[in-house]
């Protein structure tokens, strides 16, 4: 008996850990067979955007590109703009999310709308509001002209722009973790 508790709490861990999605999505079916390794040089594709809105765009932008260059340098690829072996496309958007929560019976009161009138129901209500930020980096072998990899990772951002870097950081550890399986 103890021995199926044992295999039954082993077999449930192991579904829990395949079924577990991680921070970054990579269609490994596709990008299996890619290899780092096999290029020597990169440099990056000009970020066209327009309308940013925020004026510390340009800035993440470069925190972005110097910590994508640090992480290919450690991989053995030299940054040229002469006749790049690969090139790094990066597609960044920004949404703004709102925040909720469920009514519960035990934190929200009735509502006294008349004379022996009371209601009560269950709804999302708006607690706060944050920023999503997706980062989509595309590697493209310049001879062939045609994504090798791409990797996509979602992340709540910062509020305080100091904490910015060491976000993009983490982003960029995430998908180069990914690029390195």
């Amino acid at each position: 008996m103890k021995a199926a508790s044992i295999f039954f709490s082993f077999l449930i861990g192991l579904i829990l850990v395949s079924c577990g999605s991680g921070p970054v999505a990579v269609d490994k079916d596709l990008y299996s067979d890619f290899n780092l390794g096999n290029y020597h040089s990169f440099d990056f594709v000009k970020v066209d955007a327009e309308n940013t809105g925020k004026p510390e765009f340009e800035q993440n932008i470069e925190y972005i590109k110097e910590a994508i260059a640090k992480k290919m340098a450690e991989n053995g690829l030299s940054q040229t703009s002469s006749n790049p072996e690969l090139l790094v496309n990066l597609g960044i958007t920004v949404e703004e999310k709102v925040q909720t929560r469920e009514t519960s019976l035990a934190t929200d009161p009735f509502m006294y709308t008349g004379q022996r009138n009371y209601t009560w129901k269950v709804q999302e209500v708006p607690v706060g509001t944050y920023q999503k930020g997706s980062l989509t980096m595309h590697l493209v072998d310049k001879k062939i002209n045609q994504a090798v990899w791409v990797g996509t990772i979602d992340r709540a951002l910062p509020n305080k722009a100091k904490n910015t870097p060491a976000t993009i950081d983490s982003a960029v550890d995430l998908l180069f973790k990914k690029l390195d399986k």
